[in-house]
Parts: C-alpha cells; structure tokens; sequence
C-alpha cells in the first residue's frame, strides 16, 4: 500500500465520519418534526447503520483493499468531530427548514383540498338539506290539505246518520239507562248474597 492509498483512506474516512452525522443530524431532525414520521425513526436509524456500513465497507475496499483497521473507527469518529464543529449548526438548521417548508407545502395541499373539495361537498350538503327541508314543508301543507278534504267529506258522506251518533242520541241514553240498571241490579245482588252468608 503506497502513501497515496493512505492519503485517500484517511480523508475518505474523515469524509465518512462528518457524512455520517451530517446524515444522521438531517434525517433525525426532519423526522422528529413531523409527528407520523416519528413512528418510523426506529427504522430509519436501522436503514442509516447497514447503509453506512456498506458505505464504509465499500470505501476500506476501494482505498486500502478491504482491510478493516482500528484507525477506520478512529478516523470516522474524528470525521465526525470535526463535522460536530464546524458544519453541524448549519445542516440542523438546514432541516429545519426544510421541515417548515414541507409543513407549508402541507398546509397549502390542505388548504386547496379543503377549497377544492370540502368546500364544495359541504356546499352540496347545505343545498341538498335545504331542498329535503323544502321538501318536508311542503309535504306537509300537502298532507293538510289532504286531511282537511278528507274531513270535510267525511262530513259529508256521514251527515245523514250524524244525528244517530251525536251524544245526546236516544239510543245512547237508552243505552246509558241499561247500563245502570244492569250495574244496579248486579250490586244488589252482590249485596244479597253477602247478607245471606
């Protein structure tokens, strides 16, 4: 291995170190932003690890011939030191604003589905309860109507026999009569049969 396989090693690595937190820092952030995203961190985290082994693995393979050294953890955690001082404030702040702007992108992808279809569904709600009340108020003129036609003829087909059913018909007091002097002659029996115990 010649100096300049280990040149290229060293700054790889270096480089690897502040593109793994540069990445880590990134997703994390825009993931906690967002509360349904939240729910994925835990497979997100496992993604970043196998893709950042692959990645180191296939960096050690191209520089020093797969050669897996202690240094390689070394110059990774020195990669990403030096990223932690340098550019981490800027890429935390670099998600943050993306985070914003997907919110207002979201909000303005509601704000037009709200316009473009809730708004309309709701309108066609209102016009259509409008029309059923409408509707039921008419119904309900019509059915007055119609009752109203009916009682009067009613009245009409009955009145030759209304006076038969009126409450001061005869019959009705015969009736009425009947009736006491049954009730009347059933107490008296009552009475005489308890008097004779």
């Amino acid at each position: 291995m010649n100096a300049g396989q280990n040149v290229a090693y060293v700054l790889w690595m270096l480089a690897s170190g502040a593109a793994m937190g540069a990445v880590f820092d990134w997703y994390n952030t825009i993931s906690g932003g967002f509360r349904w995203l939240r729910r994925l961190r835990p497979l997100c985290d496992l993604a970043f690890w196998l893709a950042a082994a692959v990645g180191v693995y296939l960096l050690t393979f191209r520089t020093i011939d797969g050669e897996f050294r202690i240094w390689t953890l070394v110059l990774l955690a020195v990669g990403y030191g030096l990223y932690r001082l340098t550019l981490r404030r800027r890429v935390v702040r670099g998600a943050f604003a993306v985070v914003a702007v997907l919110r207002f992108v979201a909000r303005l992808v509601r704000r037009a589905l709200e316009m473009a279809v809730v708004w309309p569904l709701r309108l066609v709600a209102r016009l259509l309860m409008a029309v059923a009340v409408a509707l039921y108020r008419v119904g309900v003129m019509v059915e007055n109507a119609a009752c109203r036609v009916v009682a009067i003829a009613f009245a009409v087909v009955t009145f030759p026999v209304r006076r038969y059913v009126r409450r001061d018909a005869a019959w009705r007091k015969k009736l009425a009569a009947w009736q006491e002097d049954l009730w009347q002659r059933a107490s008296n029996w009552l009475i005489q049969s308890r008097s004779v115990r």
